[in-house]
């Protein structure tokens, strides 16, 4: 059930774009051109694609744009036609924001397109190329609209920033989104000339091959999705204290890398970088992760070689190719101290440093079996004691603001018992780094 503020949201829009029928209602001229454009609606909706978790890709918006010649700013109630078409696990607020959402859309493109002279009714030769300025104004105006739209629910029913929210859904598929709605003004040029509705028939080649694009799409993305959360299973069932570690490393490398204005593939590839930064565990002896006493310096070697491990497991994976370098040096320090490479400072990868923040502040706040998981705030005082050592100053000053605003969900508490507090490890921990055999306490 959506939040009591989403559904005031949806009702909102819901009064909005019936009111705009209505009105649209009112002013056409040529109501018949209304039913025929709100076939094609229902049409283009059954061929809807899903592009992600919160994302359709409608071919609606085809259709919207051919109303501007045709109808002009009054064709808005042809997309009541989505309302017909019938989707499994959408309830009643969310097919009223879809459909409202194509009403008010559409109702705005088209008052663009007029506001900015497009002609309305039969096109001459002379309309061209001018009639391209209103109708691209309208284009953008429809799809801006949309994102702007979706963004706002999400916000009210997830908390996700709508910048976060546009970046991932329509980073890289809003120019599509744009290229293909131009089909919409070769619609009405046909339905202008000769051909009338039946122009609509004409339109369902391109649209099916459109939708066949986006499915490709969905399929790749779902594809890359299964071997993420593969290889992170893989991950879980070598460390059991550290289930979920890679999903919450994940979440906070996105916020961060959010805060350093990263978006589309730059921020889903860090994010992946954050799920699997400990793949390379597959390679570590299970006795050596579990291990509650002090390791033998072999088995510290052994844990200091995961980040090679890591690189070698994605190695021949082409889309993690970004991730590669997040993977390999996320236990560098920034005083040049960690390992493998004993890199320095700025020397480190950025996606590297980006996890390095994330890894340890995730791990402090969470359970292990020789301590309880620390408050947020300890760990925020940690991340800031050791700027400029073990972290990237710069990135600590971006990190811990963004944490302090949007807050953190740390793991959930776990039936680990806390024992042997002297002698326990954490690679992961700056305040609790891996116990050697023969080392001092608290030192490696």
């Amino acid at each position: 059930m959506p939040s009591r503020a989403t559904r005031a949201y949806v009702v909102g829009l819901c009064a909005v774009g019936g009111l705009v029928s209505v009105l649209s209602l009112l002013k056409v001229d040529r109501p018949t051109d209304v039913v025929w454009f709100g076939l094609l609606v229902y049409l283009t909706e059954r061929l809807k694609s899903r592009l992600g978790h919160n994302v359709l890709a409608s071919l609606a918006s085809v259709v919207a744009v051919a109303t501007y010649p045709v109808i002009g700013m009054w064709g808005a109630p042809a997309l009541l036609a989505s309302a017909l078409v019938r989707r499994h696990g959408l309830n009643f607020y969310k097919r009223g924001y879809n459909v409202a959402q194509n009403v008010i859309c559409t109702f705005l493109g088209g008052a663009v397109y007029v506001a900015l002279g497009g002609e309305v009714g039969p096109l001459a030769k002379e309309s061209f190329p001018y009639l391209l300025v209103p109708i691209s104004a309208a284009i953008v105006t429809w799809h801006a609209t949309n994102v702007l739209l979706l963004a706002a629910v999400l916000r009210l029913d997830t908390g996700v920033s709508p910048r976060r929210s546009i970046g991932s859904n329509f980073g890289e598929t809003f120019v599509s989104f744009i290229g293909y709605s131009y089909l919409g003004l070769l619609l009405a040029v046909l339905w202008l000339g000769q051909w009338g509705p039946i122009a609509g028939v004409l339109l369902v080649a391109p649209l099916l091959v459109a939708r066949w694009a986006f499915a490709q799409y969905a399929a790749e993305q779902k594809a890359h999705q299964a071997t993420l959360q593969a290889l992170a299973q893989a991950i879980e069932t070598k460390d059991l204290y550290t289930r979920g570690h890679g999903e919450r490393v994940s979440r906070a490398a996105r916020m961060l890398g959010a805060e350093m204005g990263w978006d589309g593939e730059r921020l889903e590839a860090v994010a992946e970088a954050g799920l699997l930064h400990d793949v390379g565990k597959i390679g570590v002896p299970t006795r050596v992760l579990q291990k509650d006493g002090r390791l033998t310096e072999e088995e510290f070697d052994s844990i200091k070689l995961h980040p090679l491990h890591g690189v070698e497991v994605v190695g021949d994976i082409a889309f993690l190719e970004d991730a590669r370098a997040g993977i390999m040096h996320h236990h560098e320090r920034y005083d040049g101290t960690g390992y493998p490479s004993g890199l320095r400072g700025t020397d480190i990868p950025i996606f590297a440093r980006v996890l390095s923040i994330s890894d340890a502040f995730d791990c402090m706040t969470s359970v292990r079996s020789y301590r309880a998981a620390r408050p947020v705030d300890e760990a925020i005082e940690e991340l800031i004691r050791c700027r400029g050592t073990h972290f990237d100053p710069n990135l600590v000053d971006l990190f811990v603001p963004a944490v302090q605003r949007d807050g953190w969900q740390p793991a959930p508490v776990q039936q680990v018992p806390v024992t042997n507090k002297s002698s326990a490890y954490d690679h992961d921990d700056p305040v609790h780094p891996p116990q050697v055999e023969g080392s001092p306490e608290g030192t490696t």
